[in-house]
């Protein structure tokens, strides 16, 4: 009898842990307001910069940096001469010779060659020959991503179609130095929400 009693008891007590386990829940801090109006709705491009998890990977952060292409006016970019210097990802570029085409401006220095070419808002944007762009962080965040986030990866050159994954799968591939996300490569998707739905990682000559 004591014993069938003792049985009994433990078979309670393991009934009430796994109890307290399945409706263990993690509660997470609400999204700041002003950085939900930031991203609600919008597509950016963005840098992959880090990530923050725990180990078997439920609960993931990850870290960008949004950034936009560097852009000038195009009074100034038109008024350039010969002896001008123009700001170009942060360094000084010496114009030493400067010609026009139906696209743009060509401006050579003494050491390389980059090229003007005006954008859908008038404004002017530079490339260099390889076609290197020049980009300007706007701001850094970090998100929570949900367990459902799309990683489609388009980074294959002779793809047809992109290749859809999952957080795992991007996480595991960025600590694993396999994808190489920089702003001409990657972007970043925001429900209505606020909530970070999708990473898209396309092809470029730097992957």
């Amino acid at each position: 009898m004591k014993k069938t009693i003792c049985i009994l008891t433990l078979i309670c007590m393991l009934l009430s842990c796994f109890a307290v386990t399945a409706s263990a829940e993690t509660v997470q801090p609400l999204m700041p307001d002003i950085l939900r109006e930031l991203l609600a709705g919008k597509t950016f491009i963005a840098q992959m910069d880090g990530y923050s998890s725990d180990e078997a990977m439920e609960h993931v952060t990850l870290f960008w940096q949004i950034c936009e292409q560097e852009e000038y006016t195009a009074e100034e970019v038109e008024a350039l001469a010969v002896g001008d210097t123009i700001l170009v990802g942060g360094d000084s570029f010496e114009i030493k010779e400067i010609s026009q085409d139906e696209f743009g401006y060509q401006l050579n220095s003494e050491y390389y060659t980059i090229f003007a070419y005006k954008n859908d808002e008038g404004k002017y944007t530079i490339v260099t020959d390889t076609e290197n762009r020049f980009y300007a962080t706007v701001v850094s965040i970090e998100v929570p991503a949900p367990a459902d986030l799309r990683f489609v990866d388009w980074s294959d050159p002779e793809a047809e179609t992109p290749t859809e994954l999952t957080l795992k799968d991007l996480v595991t591939r960025y600590e694993n130095n396999e994808i190489h996300s920089i702003p001409d490569n990657t972007q970043i998707t925001f429900d209505a929400d606020g909530k970070l739905v999708e990473v898209k990682y396309t092809y470029s000559p730097w992957n």
